[in-house]
């Protein structure tokens, strides 16, 4: 069985090799990282000693992993976190939040040569895998060597459970090996226990992201900085789309003309999931009429209509500017991004159909009113200039929004908790 997953995992990784390089996707030494082979400066950082492995495969899950990161320092500090991912935006933004002492690392492929290097080099005393990323060579060589596995603020989507369930009596084994599931709602913990998964092992903690939301919050000095470096007055309605994926930009485009119609200063900020879109991105808003300015350039003149993130980290920045925020990844069959560092700063917020991979926070939001959700570009249209037309009810649901997410504070304390009894030597 192993042979056939390896042989699989090859083909696939074939397959996606050109692609990546293609790409530009990954820097050599994220190539030779993934090898399971380290550079000389992270060895000597951790020197010898046991660590704290956690894994956060991009960008969101390492922004969620922050508080859970600082209460393992806290916990532990004797032992370095080792904070893994595997796209390079997500490794740019592990060097920034592993902290002092940790060291950020890309993961290893999943084959026995190249995990095995890692376990020899990393030495984790416990292994925390975010969310869904379920590696079952990494969990069964891990385990094998009597590291303790666990997966924190775990989420199983509908598409990846029915994929499981094709192989349930294999995802049954791998899922035994692993010493803890701390999911984020009971949703997902029911479709874990159907897979096979210990209900003793089992616990609903909630999500870590309404406690990373808090923390991402950009200090409203900085805010009233950046809006008047770009030459914003404070009057203006400015919609923030923020990790717009393609097919999505034409939709916020247009949403924008519509309020344009009756909002002359209305201005969009859109800020692509992949920077490496900023040209394609840039070329469609100027085909479409709009002036454009990439906001690191912006010269505060306050010309622009259409303004172009593009630095990574700066979207709650951005946010913290925004009269209506739209939740990019949702307009098309990719399942959301995170809304909570819109819905921490009081800022309404609009998404898609497609939200499955926020679907317990998507559903709280919707059940207190604290959202909206559209079926395509054009109702997003609409459901925009309605918010336009009716900046108090847009406030009322920015407040409600702002309450709910401080209501939902607490899963870091409760996986921390739940955590202990590995923490302690």
């Amino acid at each position: 069985m192993w042979l056939l997953y390896e042989i699989l995992f090859l083909i696939g990784l074939f397959a996606y090799v050109p692609r990546a390089v293609w790409r530009r996707r990954l820097p050599h030494r994220g190539w030779t990282m993934r090898l399971g082979r380290y550079p000389e400066p992270v060895v000597r950082s951790l020197g010898g000693r046991r660590t704290i492995w956690v894994h956060a495969v991009s960008v969101g899950e390492v922004l969620a992993a922050r508080p859970l990161l600082a209460a393992l320092r806290q916990a532990a500090p004797a032992e370095p976190v080792v904070l893994s991912t595997i796209t390079p935006s997500g490794f740019a933004m592990a060097e920034q939040h592993v902290g002092a002492g940790g060291v950020a690392v890309y993961f290893p492929l999943d084959l026995r040569c190249c995990v095995a290097r890692a376990l020899n080099t990393l030495r984790p005393r416990l292994l925390l895998l975010m969310e869904s990323e379920l590696w079952p060579t990494v969990i069964r060589l891990a385990a094998a060597r009597g590291v303790p596995v666990a997966v924190v603020n775990g989420r199983l989507s509908p598409g990846s459970f029915a994929r499981y369930r094709l192989a349930r009596p294999v995802v049954r084994g791998m899922l035994r090996r692993v010493a803890l599931f701390l999911m984020q709602s009971q949703v997902d913990a029911d479709r874990l226990l159907q897979l096979g998964a210990p209900p003793d092992r089992v616990r609903v903690v909630g999500s870590l992201k309404w406690d990373a939301s808090l923390s991402a919050r950009p200090d409203p000095g900085a805010v009233s900085q950046l809006a008047a470096r770009l030459g914003l007055g404070g009057r203006e309605m400015v919609l923030v789309a923020g990790s717009t994926h393609r097919g999505e930009e034409q939709a916020v485009l247009g949403a924008l003309h519509m309020l344009r119609g009756s909002r002359a200063d209305a201005r969009a900020v859109i800020a692509p999931r992949h920077l490496e879109r900023l040209d394609e991105v840039e070329r469609l808003a100027r085909q479409t009429g709009f002036t454009v300015a990439r906001l690191s350039q912006a010269d505060g003149a306050g010309r622009w209509q259409v303004g172009l993130v593009d630095a990574w980290g700066q979207l709650p920045l951005y946010y913290g500017l925004a009269s209506v925020v739209f939740i990019g990844g949702s307009l098309i069959p990719h399942g959301g991004q995170n809304p909570l560092e819109a819905t921490s700063l009081g800022k309404p917020v609009v998404f898609g159909p497609s939200m499955h991979n926020f679907e317990a926070i998507a559903h709280q939001l919707l059940a207190h009113r604290a959202a909206r959700q559209v079926a395509g570009g054009e109702e997003l249209s609409l459901v925009l200039a309605e918010l336009a037309a009716h900046p108090d009810d847009a406030q009322a649901m920015g407040r409600r929004a702002q309450e709910l997410t401080g209501q939902f504070q607490g899963a870091t304390h409760r996986t921390l908790e739940a955590l202990t009894p590995f923490l302690v030597q």
